[in-house]
């Protein structure tokens, strides 16, 4: 039976998601048991507190929320596999559980495009790699279509910061687009941004 810790924040879709696909391909395969353990966690306790709970716990491995700085190795050194879901930035030291976030970008530009758009907008995060390729794949598509000079973006943001944003300078940015505007959001969280400020954008 395979002990599994699964570091990361469940009121995210991708963690969701991700759970789902591990526990059903558990139930193909040998039973797996597995610890959600919320990102506060390891906010409270730090990466020694996570590896003692795992020891503990006797955890075959452990996917996680990790941030850059953490001490990943901790995990390997006590015979623990540990792997990354992508966060901030991949690691280079251990596997990462990604994506083709380009082709993420890519797709949303290709759909605007059919659309007839002209003008398009990136929302996303300054430090998240997801976010920053899913720019990157937009705005090569666009640019790959002519429209390289019709783009803008807003990445000021943290991700660290997820219930917090200043308002003020993303809705004065919202009011200097073009209309019609193409506005792609690099995940739900700031997708709902924009539905709370866009109206306040167009009067």
């Amino acid at each position: 039976m395979i002990r599994l810790i699964f570091l990361t924040d469940f009121t995210e879709r991708f963690a969701y998601n991700l759970l789902k696909g591990i526990l059903a391909y558990a139930k193909n395969h040998e039973p797996w048991v597995v610890c959600r353990m919320p990102p506060s966690f390891k906010a409270a306790y730090g990466m020694e507190g996570v590896l003692k709970w795992a020891k503990t716990w006797q955890a075959d491995a452990i996917i996680g929320q990790f941030g850059n700085d953490d001490n990943v190795d901790l995990f390997r050194q006590n015979g623990i596999i540990a792997l990354a879901q992508d966060y901030k930035e991949r690691f280079t030291n251990i596997p990462n559980i990604t994506g083709d976030y380009r082709k993420t970008g890519q797709m949303g530009a290709e759909f605007f495009l059919t659309k007839g758009f002209r003008h398009f907008a990136f929302y996303g995060y300054r430090d998240a790699v997801w976010s920053k390729e899913r720019c990157e794949g937009f705005r090569e598509c666009i640019a790959a279509h002519g429209f390289g000079d019709n783009f803008s973006a807003y990445q000021h943001e943290s991700i660290d910061n997820l219930w917090l944003y200043d308002a003020p300078p993303l809705l004065a940015w919202l009011k200097s687009l073009p209309h019609p505007t193409a506005l792609m959001a690099c995940d739900d969280n700031q997708g709902n941004r924009l539905t709370e400020l866009w109206p306040a954008s167009v009067t």
